[in-house]
């Protein structure tokens, strides 16, 4: 009877961590594509996006990206060449 007591107690103790474990690596997950887009946004308007996603991160990560996406810079339209 005590044997069983103690095997519940330790699933229990694996549920809670397994599901703490994927609340942080769905976090993770979330963080590393927030961080991507900024990223690759930045690069895409002719900064550098190391500098920026470095900048989100470290101001608090929606702090950071909702700043970013308020003052980014415009997009500069590319010619689109055509052959005659």
């Amino acid at each position: 009877m005590q044997l069983r007591r103690i095997d519940m107690e330790l699933l229990t103790i694996d549920v809670t961590n397994l599901l703490f474990l994927s609340m942080i690596g769905l976090y993770l997950v979330l963080l590393g594509m927030i961080l991507t887009y900024i990223y690759f946004d930045a690069e895409m308007r002719g900064l550098n996006g190391w500098l920026i996603a470095g900048l989100a991160f470290f101001s608090g990560t929606i702090f950071g990206s909702v700043l970013w996406l308020a003052f980014r810079p415009k997009l500069k339209p590319q010619p689109i060449p055509v052959r005659s």
